[in-house]
């Protein structure tokens, strides 16, 4: 660390370090283009569209990949999606082509059932109902059916010590991954007593998935993927998926998810270092001159939110005070970090720090809080001349275990 402060504002507030500029890929595809992202423009189909599966195309005629009139040869994971769009929106969300299930797709769900549902479980009482009861409910609810095929191929993905499997099954993953998507989005549209369990168990398995994708892809592909953006990625699902709570609080108190309120679960006192922390991550936010009050007010919330998850976590290490920050932090802020805000930045590389203490009891969060905390590091410590925001970034480095040399 450094001594002496930065630059403040004639208040003596502390202007936050400014914002990296974003190198533009001139000759990126058009998704990369409308969705603001840097590509890189590997040809016909960049890294960012084969992450997501989606169809990749140039302004350029090159290779066959136009944005008109040039014949388009479409690779299976492209025929899938289209197949998907078809679905959802020529037919009755509520009647789904059925899959035709393979025998790999039942070694997936026998994977589920003994092992991977220990996943999602907090403790002895979860075992029921993530064995038994969630998987009938996905007989059902295909998007969930194919977020636990997605969620056990990622199992064994992280954990097969067979050399040739690993890629395969996350190939897999992927593409059980992206069919869920559009029924899910359909039955939080649709949200009733029936279907409330499963999109509930769904929000749960979506932000494992979330969780470990991008540190599995980056094992596998040896391909480095956004830690940051792939979450932001999936924010979106949680926040509809979060307001399965506030709407239906009465269904859920009669279902397999009546302990599973976020708010009711127990606390305990955090580490001293901890709350230092956080107290000087608040300052922060309170002295960025950079924010109005409504977005301090906002971001004080993610960081309270944070504090709570930390103590739930300390009582009990259960997934759900894990993803419960990540289903409650508002909207707006969510915007913000999708634009690198730093303070938001900075909040959810503390965020990380928790994430990476789930790495000790769970497979799905090995490693990704402390890609999430580097990724993060890279993005803020370039224009930092304030002592206090070295200070704020050192503690999650040590956290983690990043070596700051």
């Amino acid at each position: 660390m450094t001594g002496g402060s930065g630059p403040r504002a004639p208040s003596g507030r502390v202007k936050a370090p400014p914002r990296r500029s974003h190198k533009k890929s001139r000759a990126g595809c058009i998704q990369c283009k409308e969705r603001r992202v840097k590509c890189d423009e590997t040809r016909p189909q960049c890294t960012n569209c084969t992450y997501r599966l989606l169809h990749c195309s140039y302004l350029d005629n090159t290779q066959n990949y136009t944005t008109s009139g040039a014949v388009h040869s479409k690779s299976p994971s492209e025929e899938l999606i289209d197949s998907q769009d078809e679905i959802q929106h020529d037919g009755d969300p509520q009647q789904t082509d059925t899959n035709h299930y393979t025998l790999e797709d039942l070694q997936l769900m026998h994977q589920f059932s003994t092992e991977t549902y220990k996943s999602l479980c907090g403790d002895l009482s979860d075992k029921a109902g993530w064995q038994s009861l969630i998987p009938k409910l996905a007989y059902t609810n295909e998007f969930l059916m194919h977020g636990i095929l997605a969620l056990a191929a990622l199992h064994m993905a992280a954990t097969t010590t067979e050399s040739n499997n690993p890629v395969s099954y996350l190939d897999v993953a992927l593409r059980y991954n992206s069919l869920s998507f559009g029924p899910f989005r359909n039955a939080l549209d649709n949200l009733t007593p029936q279907n409330c369990d499963a999109v509930y168990a769904y929000s749960a398995i979506i932000t494992v998935i979330g969780v470990a994708l991008p540190t599995l892809h980056g094992r596998f592909r040896e391909e480095r993927v956004s830690t940051v953006e792939n979450m932001v990625t999936f924010f979106d699902l949680l926040q509809g998926a979060t307001s399965i709570s506030r709407i239906s609080a009465p269904w859920l108190q009669a279902s397999i998810f009546e302990k599973y309120s976020f708010w009711e679960m127990a606390v305990a006192d955090i580490d001293i270092e901890t709350g230092r922390a956080l107290d000087q991550l608040d300052q922060l936010n309170q002295l960025d001159v950079d924010q109005d009050t409504e977005e301090q007010k906002i971001n004080h919330e993610a960081i309270e939110l944070l504090r709570t998850c930390f103590a739930k976590f300390v009582y009990s290490p259960h997934p759900v005070t894990i993803m419960a920050w990540l289903g409650y932090v508002q909207k707006e802020f969510i915007s913000r970090l999708r634009l690198r805000r730093p303070v938001e930045l900075l909040i959810f590389m503390h965020w990380g720090v928790l994430l990476d203490e789930f790495g000790a009891h769970f497979w799905w969060a090995e490693g990704s809080g402390k890609a999430l905390v580097a990724e993060v590091v890279l993005e803020l410590k370039t224009g930092i001349h304030d002592a206090r925001w070295e200070e704020a970034l050192e503690w999650p480095q040590r956290k983690v275990k990043i070596d700051e040399s």
